[in-house]
């Protein structure tokens, strides 16, 4: 097992069903498939991974190895709840349960979605990042008001998005905890509609960047190989014959080809796919008809081995020896 505490959040919350504080907690909740290989990846690498939650999930459906950990203990159920009831979205209250969490066990704050391919690098901290558009009219226009990334060795120019995961530094612990604690205040104040609002917290984490600057930021491909403003249609991870084939260009980025993310990526998120917004809602069916030479199969395959359709239909761990 690495040395590296890897830190998950999953909770649900429906307001039709979920009237009471008693009603959210004490229901059972599930994993989708999606989850069960993340899950899985972690547990194929010999992780430590606490995944924290408000809620008790169904049918021992977590696989075994990982640790299973109350969120309220980082941001009171009661109060989760006021915040969820007053239309807050839990991805905030996952983002701050997963800081505090990180910041006093120096662990790394990771999605759900995010499925590993490799160990994650044990230096004593890191940053991601993620593609930025090149071209067109939303491109960031890199100056001094929205400088780049800062990378102290320079061996890149740092012209791209910060992101999770993060792994949090004895450093720099004050600081994500003080963040997590500034949204813990914004879910304690009623919600404003414009989603803008939340947007400090990304810049925040690139504000960090620039307080130990030794600590390395890692290159998109490192653990966000597709970029994040792909929209429906566009889920390149599902395709065959799939555009990452070293060629595909969009808004001025190149999308890397499927072998160069297996060679040179940690991680890859999903948290941009439409394919991936709902993931327990997507039908079974959806397993049975992925294609062979897709990315994600090919991460299904990796993680599980040959059996990889039957065990996500199944949610059951049935890899050939």
């Amino acid at each position: 097992m690495n040395k590296n505490i890897h830190i998950l959040f999953w909770s649900t919350y429906n307001p039709i069903t979920d009237i009471t504080l008693e009603d959210w907690i004490n229901r059972k909740i599930n994993i989708s498939a999606f989850h069960f290989l993340t899950l899985h990846s972690h547990i194929k690498q010999g992780n430590k991974t606490i995944l924290y939650s408000y809620q008790k999930f169904n049918n021992n459906q977590i696989p075994k190895g990982i640790i299973i950990a109350d969120a309220s203990q980082y941001f009171p159920s009661n109060v989760a709840f006021k915040a969820l009831n007053e239309g807050h979205s839990i991805a905030h209250i996952s983002d701050a349960v997963r800081l505090k969490s990180a910041s006093e066990k120096l662990g790394i704050v990771l999605d759900m979605d995010a499925v590993i391919l490799k160990k994650l690098p044990e230096e004593e901290g890191w940053f991601a990042s993620m593609p930025s558009k090149m071209t067109g009219g939303f491109a960031p226009k890199w100056g001094e008001s929205h400088p780049p990334l800062f990378i102290s060795d320079k061996n890149w120019d740092g012209k791209a998005l910060g992101a999770f995961p993060i792994k949090v530094s004895k450093s720099i612990s004050k600081h994500t905890m003080s963040l997590s604690h500034k949204i813990m205040i914004t879910l304690m104040e009623k919600p404003k509609t414009n989603s803008n609002a939340w947007n400090y917290v990304i810049w925040t984490i690139k504000k960090i960047m620039f307080i130990d600057n030794k600590l390395k930021v890692y290159k998109p491909i490192s653990f966000c190989p597709l970029p994040a403003w792909l929209h429906k249609g566009k889920c390149y991870s599902l395709e065959s014959p799939t555009r990452l084939n070293g060629n595909t260009e969009l808004f001025g980025h190149k999308l890397p080809a499927i072998k160069e993310i297996f060679e040179n990526s940690f991680v890859i998120q999903h948290f941009f796919e439409s394919a991936f917004q709902k993931a327990s809602k997507v039908n079974l069916r959806f397993w049975e008809l992925l294609p062979e030479d897709s990315l994600l199969a090919m991460e299904c395959k990796f993680v599980f081995g040959s059996n990889w359709r039957d065990c996500l239909i199944n949610k059951k761990l049935n890899i050939e020896e």
